[in-house]
């Protein structure tokens, strides 16, 4: 007669049981789930919006030669607080001298509380922008950048650092709005024109007035060579 085999315990038989049922039930679950997952990912992704080109490349005028020009525009005074300066019917203006037909224009706000946008330039939404930003990064904060009694005064300041501390700004907030605002912005020229849409406008951003401000912009490109018919007009 056969010895029979040991029975197992009831906890550890019921434990394997469990073990088998749960890999055995996981894995079509786990299927299961990603199979409706990708299916339902799928069916609710919006269609894909048409990009067509709607113009050819512009033509080089006929004997045209490079220009690079830099030019300093200048704010005397900006508003207190935070302000936008449109400067877009200047820099028209700088492409209209330099006679620039197809390029860059290239805007450099020379400020670390300063920034540059483009946006329209409609009044109540520069009082939109102002209150937002004066939100984002309020002026009452704590910032460690405030904290004049815990920073140097740069190297050989004159009357040291007492005479510093009486003229330097708690601004933190205004440098940050800079960093996020971004300081440079590249316009495209073509056909002697800035290629902004209708509505957009390129903004001075004063985020630390009232001071006096510059703003550097370069004009890189091709003009008319001095036998065309612009390059006389421009003579």
């Amino acid at each position: 007669m056969l010895a029979q085999a040991p029975a197992r315990p009831p906890c550890l038989h019921a434990a394997q049981s469990r073990r088998a049922l749960l890999a055995r039930s996981s894995r079509p679950l786990r299927s299961r789930t990603a199979a409706l997952y990708v299916t339902a990912s799928a069916s609710h992704l919006p269609p894909k919006p048409s990009v067509r080109i709607a113009s050819g490349p512009s033509a080089a005028p006929a004997g045209s030669q490079p220009v690079w020009l830099y030019h300093t525009l200048e704010v005397p005074r900006t508003a207190p607080g935070i302000s936008l300066v449109d400067i877009t019917p200047q820099l028209r203006e700088l492409v209209a001298q330099s006679g620039l037909a197809e390029g860059t224009v290239h805007v450099l706000s020379r400020h670390t509380t300063t920034a540059l946008a483009i946006n329209e330039s409609e009044e109540r939404l520069l009082d939109d922008v102002r209150q937002f930003l004066s939100k984002l990064a309020p002026a009452s904060d704590p910032y460690l950048h405030n904290d004049l009694h815990l920073r140097p005064a740069p190297e050989d300041w004159p009357g040291g650092w007492a005479a510093w501390a009486a003229q330097e700004p708690r601004n933190a907030h205004s440098h940050l709005l800079s960093m996020l605002l971004g300081n440079t912005l590249a316009v495209p020229v073509t056909g002697g024109r800035l290629a902004l849409g209708t509505w957009q406008s390129v903004l001075l951003v004063e985020l630390d007035g009232p001071r006096p401000r510059t703003v550097g912009v370069q004009l890189a490109g091709l003009v008319p060579g001095a036998g065309s018919g612009a390059g006389a007009a421009r003579d």
